[in-house]
This record gives C-alpha cells, structure tokens and sequence, in this order.
C-alpha cells in the first residue's frame, strides 16, 4: 500500500500522455566482499517531493487511527493501520537511504 502514490502518479502520467525517461533498474556487479553500490551513479541523495507527500499521508492515516479510538468507530481501522504503516515504511527508509553517509 505504500508504493500506491508512486503507481497514481505513473498511471496519471501515462494517461495523460507525459514524457519520462526510462529509467534502468541498477545492476551493481558486485562481486565478493569488494565493490558496492554507494558511489554509483544510481545513488540519490534528495528527499523528493513526493516523499513528504508520503509522510504526510501517514501521519494522516495515523490520525484516522487516533480518531477511530476516540470515536468508537472501527470500521476503517485496518485501513488505516495498513496505510498508515505502508506510507510510513516507505517515507522512512526514503529519508533512511537519502541521509547515509559515504
């Protein structure tokens, strides 16, 4: 569930006939214990818009979980606790990968 603003945003852009380059999956050849992948040209150091976006969105979902609770409505509280921990998951190890040191 956490990868579904990143699967809108490819649909939207494909319906709506935007241009975007293919971007190749990494292929690291790292052989051993030698080599990695850190000083690729594959390695982004940014937090994009998009992933504020996702944190947002689980803080979101967290607060429909808090409301749940207040309210004594649980109906859509699996929905919340999987969107809220997908979103979540996502923006972390995003911010995770983007603050690694050299």
């Amino acid at each position: 569930m956490g990868i579904s603003l990143h699967n809108s945003l490819a649909v939207f852009q494909g319906i709506s006939g935007y241009k975007t380059p293919f971007v190749r999956t990494p292929k690291f050849n790292i052989n051993g214990l030698k080599g990695g992948w850190k000083n690729s040209g594959y390695e982004n150091r940014s937090i994009s818009a998009l992933s504020i976006v996702e944190g947002l969105l689980s803080l979101y979902f967290i607060g429909g979980i808090g409301l749940a609770f207040y309210l004594n409505d649980f109906g859509l509280l699996p929905f919340h606790l999987m969107l809220s921990f997908g979103f979540g998951i996502v923006f972390y190890y995003s911010v995770k990968h983007a603050a690694l040191p050299n």
